[in-house]
């Protein structure tokens, strides 16, 4: 247990100088202003996408808020239907415009697979073409999770609806008060993981097992999560000083959010490339202790 306890440690340890020593913290800053301001057309993709399918704004704007509710922690009341009503009269686009924000989005990616590339020593990556072609497709994995989202907002209607008409309001309420628990609490935990899952499973440019990908999955989704109750905990301590920053304040919190968020990304996927390096090691040490002892067999034989 105190061993173990010990080797976790020892990996923390030398994760945090490897993400110093590849500028982690400059890299993290650069991730996110890219983010920054490539989010936008992000945002008015998955919603218009959204629109398309379902037809009402209110669903698809109410659906996206909770797709990206870890990004838009740092964001009060009033910013949000600020955004809201740029949204609403921004989304009214045919299919080729939306297109369009979904390309000019795969930044986001481009940025992240780019600085994951320095992390796990493959600064070529996946080249320019097969690069932007997963960035854009990760773009587009987000607006099927749009669509996921709201037709799981659909069944959970219907089966409420059921519930009420066979098993009584009685049974309703308690099927809504165990979904409304499971959205809240742990379906964000779970897309949240398995966003980072993807993230280290293709983005490295490098063969990564799934084990080493779900690890760091796990390690990224906890310090997420601390560090989003940590920052909204600051947040509402220092409200006393809204206003200081004027019109800049949402997006100066707003980037140091996502820095923050992109450090801890970063950050995990040196825990992941150490684990890879410790394998690796592994392996080659196997393979050549294996090389000795068939040539001291061939030696024995020849005697």
């Amino acid at each position: 247990m105190i061993h173990s306890f010990g080797l976790g440690l020892r990996l923390a340890w030398k994760a945090f100088m490897r993400f110093q020593d590849h500028n982690g913290p400059d890299r993290a800053a650069a991730v996110a202003y890219y983010t920054l301001i490539s989010l936008l057309p992000l945002f008015l993709f998955v919603i218009s996408l959204g629109v398309m399918f379902a037809g009402s704004f209110d669903t698809a704007f109410r659906n996206s808020i909770f797709l990206f509710r870890g990004i838009v922690v740092p964001l009060d009341a009033a910013t949000v239907e600020s955004l809201r009503n740029f949204v609403e009269r921004a989304a009214r686009f045919q299919w080729p415009a939306v297109l369009l924000f979904a390309w000019t989005s795969r930044r986001i990616f481009a940025s992240l697979f780019s600085a994951l590339g320095a992390v796990f020593d493959t600064p070529a990556g996946h080249g320019f073409a097969k690069g932007n072609l997963l960035a854009f497709g990760m773009v587009v994995v987000m607006g099927i999770a749009q669509l996921a989202t709201m037709l799981l907002a659909t069944l959970l209607a219907t089966a409420e609806g059921l519930l009420a008409r066979f098993a009584g309001p009685g049974g309703a309420q308690v099927f809504n008060s165990l979904t409304a628990a499971f959205v809240t609490h742990a379906l964000p935990v779970l897309v949240t993981a398995a966003f980072f899952f993807v993230l280290y499973r293709l983005a490295p440019g490098r063969i990564v097992r799934a084990a080493d990908a779900a690890f760091g999955a796990l390690i990224a989704t906890i310090l997420w999560e601390l560090a989003k109750a940590a920052f909204a905990y600051y947040l509402r301590h220092l409200a006393r000083y809204a206003g200081v920053y004027g019109a800049l304040e949402g997006v100066i919190v707003l980037a140091l959010w996502l820095e923050l968020s992109v450090s801890i990304i970063l950050y995990c996927g040196e825990v992941v490339a150490l684990r890879l390096g410790s394998i690796l090691t592994r392996s080659v040490i196997a393979s050549y202790e294996g090389v000795v002892d068939g040539a001291d067999e061939g030696e024995n034989k020849a005697k």
